[in-house]
């Protein structure tokens, strides 16, 4: 990497700056030309392409199809119901967040990460648990009432967990915006007499609207593109797009159907993507925040903080029941007592082999991927995402500008395809046409692709710190004789290292807790826990099932723990 950075740098003279650093960027763009665009570019040709004379191709074929019309209203109903229930239960907490404060706020604060670390298949198990038939709650209201209520397997269960799993999406958006309002214009209307719900709806509502916009829209997305809920949740009878290309693909081996409903949901996803960053783009006005806003405690009496006592403790029912039903699952027996059968079961195999690899395989099977992924991913993302940043500086004119803005789209693009569509897509890219003929393993297909969707989020958490980076410590190591090389390396990178390690650890928890495109691709031995974990849910093997997801979220939140300490402990001397 020295020789190619010096060899970047002593370049033909004359040519611009931004030229030298495009050159660092190749190789992620490259990465990503073969590994994701010309798959997704092959599905477009399949589900293009005529399968005989006079046969309609398929992408067409399907839209002649009611039932894909049916699948494409039941994903759009669903998300929409998905996303208000989103906004019903996240808004109150973003309100809390932003203007109360009591003791454990940090720890709720954090749970607002909850969608983008934890695993949705454990979501759906905790559900299955508590909300089930025969289920915690339904255990309680029969104890009491001998009466039992039916939520899941029905539009209305899968609408509770996404809203479950996406109000904290909703609440983190709601939080940031109202905390970055100016209290001077709350304190004006009061000082003009206006009571507590005309402030808020004629002058703090208009101006936490882009929070509440992009939050509900993005909560609308992530329950339009939910793969593992809607899989465990919803039955025979309730299916979106994305279990449909799945159902298509590994149940029907139909690749054709497959096809033409990737290719779609691919052009859903980018429409969704690029309407995202329109509404995000027109809202964002930021407006600065003159002094720090006063908040009072949760615990003082007044009528508002009753009622927000009174959600709160809906709220942490809501939330940690089934998540303590989880954990209460895996520590019981057959006959209903404590046990730890479950976990000797899934530890020590103790189960029929053939219903899916042994945990611990799947464990290894997890962190090696992760490792492998991490290993592609976070080199070619701080190249890029360093080229990136410089790029930006040096960009002069529109079409350098033009040309920043486009390589960053390029970046980003995974993040804004369905997961299930392009493992799809990496699963014909390996098994035809020119790839097939590099002979890749399924071992190193699902690395590859882990590696692909984490890509976006180390440049993500990489660019902002190379662009905030103090130039003058570049400079002074320049002027005591430091190459370009030895001023990355022992400059800048250290100086990003808290980034760096950020972007490893989110990338890190998405392949550990990613199930959409490694179920497309995974192959009996190469199992993954969120794989496993759906395996012994699907067979009914609640208990043991519950041991995995408490094995994998305590897994997963090891190593985050780890690597925060480990940032700690490099970066605190500093």
């Amino acid at each position: 990497m020295t020789r190619l950075w010096e060899a970047v740098w002593k370049g033909q003279r004359g040519t611009p700056a931004w030229a030298k650093l495009l050159v660092l960027a190749l190789p992620a763009l490259a990465f990503l030309l073969v590994l994701f665009y010309i798959p997704l570019g092959r599905v477009f040709v399949e589900a293009l392409r005529k399968s005989g004379e006079g046969d309609a191709a398929p992408a067409l074929a399907t839209l002649r199809d009611p039932y894909f019309w049916q699948l494409l209203r039941f994903t759009t109903v669903q998300a929409l119901y998905s996303a208000v229930g989103s906004l019903i239960i996240g808004f109150p907490l973003g309100y809390i967040l932003a203007n109360r404060t009591f003791p454990g706020k940090q720890l709720v604060q954090a749970t607002t990460l909850v969608p983008f670390v934890f695993p949705s298949v454990a979501v759906a198990l905790g559900f299955l648990v508590f909300f089930g038939h025969n289920g915690w709650l339904n255990r309680v209201l029969f104890a009491l009432f001998g009466l039992r209520v039916q939520i899941l397997y029905s539009l209305w269960g899968i609408v509770l967990a996404h809203s479950f799993y996406n109000a904290p999406v909703v609440a983190r958006t709601v939080h940031a915006a109202w905390s970055r309002l100016d209290p001077a214009y709350e304190e004006a209307a009061r000082s003009l007499g206006a009571p507590l719900c005309t402030r808020f709806r004629t002058v703090t509502l208009p101006l936490i609207v882009p929070g509440i916009v992009t939050g509900t829209l993005l909560a609308f997305i992530f329950s339009f593109f939910s793969f593992s809920i809607v899989l465990a949740l919803g039955g025979s009878r309730f299916a979106t797009v994305e279990v449909a290309i799945y159902t298509q693909v590994r149940v029907l081996l139909d690749y054709a159907t497959g096809s033409a409903l990737a290719m779609w949901q691919t052009v859903s996803s980018l429409l969704a993507a690029f309407l995202y960053l329109g509404v995000e783009r027109r809202f964002i006005t930021g407006l600065p925040l003159s002094r720090p806003r006063a908040v009072p405690p949760l615990f003082r009496w007044s009528p508002l903080n009753c009622a927000l006592w009174l959600y709160l403790a809906l709220l942490l029912v809501f939330y940690t029941g089934p998540m303590l039903a989880v954990v209460i699952d895996s520590f019981q027996g057959p006959d209903g007592r404590w046990s730890l059968a479950a976990y000797q079961q899934v530890l020590f195999g103790g189960y029929d082999r053939r219903l899916t690899d042994t945990p611990g395989q799947a464990l290894r099977n997890s962190v090696t991927f992760a490792a492998g992924s991490l290993a592609f991913a976070l080199p070619l993302g701080t190249l890029f995402a360093y080229a990136l940043a410089h790029m930006g500086r040096a960009a002069r004119g529109w079409g350098a500008r033009w040309l920043v803005l486009a390589l960053e789209t390029f970046a980003l693009a995974p993040l804004m395809v369905s997961s299930v569509a392009f493992g799809f897509a990496a699963l014909r890219a390996y098994r035809t046409g020119i790839m097939a003929s590099l002979e890749i393993t399924p071992q190193l297909a699902i690395v590859l692709a882990h590696g692909v969707l984490a890509l976006p989020f180390i440049v993500r958490s990489l660019r902002p710190a190379f662009e905030q980076l103090d130039r003058r410590y570049v400079e002074a190591a320049r002027s005591l004789g430091a190459s370009r090389s030895e001023a990355f390396f022992d400059v800048e990178l250290p100086l990003a290292l808290a980034a760096v390690l950020v972007g490893a650890a989110l990338g890190f928890s998405l392949s550990v807790t990613e199930m959409s495109a490694t179920i497309m691709l995974a192959r009996p031995g190469l199992n993954t826990l969120p794989i496993s974990l759906y395996q012994h849910l699907a067979a009914r093997n609640f208990s043991a099932a519950s041991a995995m997801a408490v094995l994998m979220v305590l897994f997963t939140a090891a190593a985050l723990v780890g690597m925060d300490r480990l940032a700690r402990r490099w970066l605190g001397p500093r």
